[in-house]
């Protein structure tokens, strides 16, 4: 471990860390990806930066729907719903809707 140096009660790696508001990095990708992201981007409007982070969010939020979507299988398959209660929930429904005017 090298040597902490302390700035104002924090350390200098705190000290660049709350200066710093986003990083810089480089990647490598085949080249007709490349073309084709650059395609995307172009007509979305976005600088590589905006659609990386676009691209890294929405994968997150995929992420955490998917994660959701499992965990409410999972409560389903652990306890699975009584089938005289989902007819009885269908029935009126059904007789809610017809009251409706949809005209």
């Amino acid at each position: 471990m090298g040597i902490l140096r302390y700035y104002h009660g924090n350390t200098q790696e705190e000290q660049v860390s709350a200066m710093r508001k986003s990083a810089k990095f480089a990647v490598s990708i085949p080249w007709e990806d490349f073309k084709e992201l650059e395609a995307i981007r172009r007509k979305a409007g976005l600088s590589r930066s905006g659609f990386l982070l676009a691209t890294f969010r929405a994968w997150k939020e995929a992420r955490e729907r998917a994660r959701l979507v499992k965990d409410y299988e999972n409560g389903y398959r652990q306890k699975p719903e009584d089938a005289s209660i989902a007819e009885a929930m269908a029935a009126t429904s059904a007789e809610s809707m017809s009251e409706e005017d949809w005209a």
